[in-house]
């Protein structure tokens, strides 16, 4: 038996004096009844609840409860006793105990709600095939499920922490790896508890190697690295490799970048691919109650969670615009928000705090869509059909005269005028002007500038008279007309909006901004039918906290072929990430890198604009404390482990 401890309530006396009055009279009196606590002392017992999970197994769970022990005094009174002559009133003291039960939380037990406003809470679905770029990371980074590691700054450095795996070990010869898995996880909704083969299914419905039909965010990332996933036995799972990845586990394995969050098997064979795809069990943190697209993402603590549940509840709503996002926070409507870059620092006057534990700078760039210079797929050998459309300026074939031929016109041409469009960049006036002097210069869209491993050769500066001089040497001194994708956001747009301004004014270049939606644009991508300019779209790599010796190239080249692409098919990017992902020296690997972008800096690829860097802010008004890990994604503005949010 435990004893919790409430400060005191000061019992209150009645005092009671006898009254004595002459003759005859009746003395009738009004009695206060008095509630106490005994002793300023409550017992806690401990009582076990019982109930049957979807499997039809019953399991309990303890709870605490209070006895609180009330004690009431009552003044009975009685009327006229007669002594001596005289009528005396006598009170008579009555105690009646009486047992309350109170639900009292636990120490460490979840509490308040936490509410949190983002731009895009994307577009949701249940089952791993159907779910997208976007949806794919939001269904773990909001807390619906987990994935095999976490992520963890460790003296400046970031690695794994285990989250439902527990530990990796990979193979000597490269060809396999093995996840220990954690047990005891529980699926939300009674679905029982998970095992390997949850993780099986997770992986192989999103993987197209596995699965041709799948469509999932990282359904073309896992293609060249995961032939399959293999539950052994039930904490037992398999990784084989289909061409091993020097990136290793922090890369697709963990919730730093992009994977694969956990969904049940259960949940599946009971609902069918239409079911699934409205369901969203997982193991995460938040038990869901609502994910509507374009509204909000909302979710109660799971009682059965194996990890710390900070909040009772959290709402996660979609506000595209960044004022409102800001008005919500400084209104106290929401408790954390995803702001403007040009918002922080007088959020910050007002005491609002940066969460900077993301480590993260996104670095906005633009790609030279439609220049495909590969024919045949670097994974699979089978031949590439590709639209090379050479009347755009800045589209090269290097195949006009048959073979593989760099000097070609139009590979001499398109080199110059995307050359001429990377010296005609104010960079630091777009820092300025758009971030409010907060972010960086950056000139190599998968580098920052910061980095010790960067090049000063790697820049190509502010220089107009350079750039028009290019723009004549390819013959289009008199400039042309070109769409620019800008998407939908705010910044997008003031890029688009600046740099067209720039090219128009000193090269004669007339950009259309297009600001459709991404999800009408990434198509195009995908097929490597896109030939339109991209602002924001040479990821996956342009993240300032990825490791300088990552391999490199992936989305630039064939490999990524059947999934996201940044428009363009590279010899140089394949070379690189062929040898880098394979080679276990580090040292080699940063020659491999260096090549990498010495190569960008010729070719004018991807050219970067500035980093950016992206805190969400919190009210300290409202919570006392956020975990927030290392991330490098931007899916609802970074924002990461809402669970180990403390609330005040």
């Amino acid at each position: 038996m435990s004893y919790f401890k409430f400060l005191g309530l000061p019992a209150l006396l009645l005092v009671v004096s006898l009254a004595i009055f002459a003759c005859t009279t009746e003395v009738v009196k009004e009695v206060e009844v008095i509630k106490e606590v005994k002793g300023d002392t409550v017992e806690v017992e401990v009582i076990k609840e019982v109930f049957v999970d979807k499997e039809g197994v019953t399991r309990t769970r303890e709870v605490e409860v209070i006895k609180e022990v009330e004690v009431v005094k009552e003044v009975e009174v009685v009327k006229e006793v007669e002594v001596k002559g005289d009528t005396v009133t006598v009170e008579k003291v009555v105690e009646k105990i009486v047992e309350v039960e109170v639900i009292a939380p636990p120490v460490g037990a979840p509490k308040g709600h936490v509410k949190l406003a983002a731009a895009d809470i994307n577009s949701p679905n249940g089952l791993p095939r159907f779910c997208t770029a976007g949806c794919a990371e939001t269904i773990y980074m909001s807390g619906i499920t987990d994935v095999l590691f976490n992520a963890i700054n460790k003296g400046g450095v970031v690695t794994t922490d285990p989250m439902i795996a527990v530990s990796y070990v990979l193979d000597s010869n490269l060809e396999h790896g093995t996840f220990s898995l954690r047990e005891g996880v529980q699926f939300h909704g009674g679905y029982g508890e998970m095992t390997a083969k949850d993780v099986e299914f997770s992986y192989n419905d999103a993987n197209s190697v596995t699965n041709p039909e799948s469509i999932h965010g990282q359904a073309g990332d896992f293609a060249p690295l995961i032939q399959s996933m293999e539950a052994v036995d039930d904490y037992t799972l398999k990784l084989n490799y289909r061409n091993y990845d020097s990136r290793g586990i922090l890369h697709r394995f963990s919730s730093f970048w992009q994977t694969a969050g956990i969904m049940s098997t259960a949940v599946f064979e009971e609902h069918g691919v239409e079911g699934m795809q409205d369901i969203y069990v997982g193991v995460g943190p938040f038990e869901n109650t609502e994910w509507s697209q374009n509204g909000k993402i909302e979710g109660v603590a799971f009682a059965d969670y194996y990890g710390a549940v900070g909040p009772e509840k959290m709402t996660l709503l979609e506000v595209p615009e960044g004022a409102s996002r800001r008005a919500m926070l400084e209104t106290g409507e929401v408790a954390i928000s995803q702001v403007a870059t040009k918002d922080y620092p007088g959020l910050t006057e007002k005491g609002y705090n940066a969460q900077k534990g993301g480590m993260f700078n996104t670095i906005r760039d633009v790609s030279m869509v439609g220049n495909y210079w590969e024919t045949h797929n670097a994974l699979t050998g089978a031949a590439l059909t590709r639209d090379r459309d050479t009347s755009l300026p800045w589209i090269g074939n290097p195949f006009e005269n048959g073979d593989y031929d760099e000097t070609t016109p139009s590979m001499v041409s398109s080199q110059k005028v995307r050359e001429a469009f990377a010296f005609a960049i104010d960079r630091e006036a777009l820092v300025e002007n758009l971030l409010g002097g907060l972010g960086f210069v950056n000139h190599q869209a998968y580098l920052a500038g910061s980095s010790p491993s960067y090049q000063a050769e790697w820049d190509w500066g502010l220089d107009y008279d350079k750039a028009k001089a290019l723009m004549a040497d390819a013959g289009q001194s008199a400039g042309f007309e070109m769409d620019l994708w800008v998407g939908t956001g705010e910044l997008g747009s003031e890029i688009g909006e600046s740099v067209g301004a720039a090219w128009q004014e000193n090269l004669g270049v007339k950009v259309n901004l297009i600001k459709t939606a991404y999800s009408t644009y990434r198509p195009g991508l995908v097929a490597r039918t896109n030939k339109t300019p991209g602002v924001n779209i040479c990821g996956d790599e342009n993240k300032s906290n990825f490791p300088y010796d990552w391999a490199h190239g992936f989305v630039k080249s064939s490999f990524s072929a059947g999934g996201y692409g940044v428009g363009q098919e590279l010899p140089y990017a394949t070379k690189s990430y062929s040898l880098m992902s394979a080679e276990p020296d580090k040292a080699v690997r940063e020659e491999l890198a260096a090549e990498f972008y010495t190569n960008n800096r010729k070719w004018a690829n991807c050219i970067g604009f500035f980093e950016e860097p992206l805190w969400p802010y919190w009210d300290p008004n409202q919570i006392e404390s956020w975990d927030m890990r290392p991330q490098a994604n931007g899916n609802i503005g970074t924002i990461n482990n809402i669970n180990l949010v403390i609330m005040k």
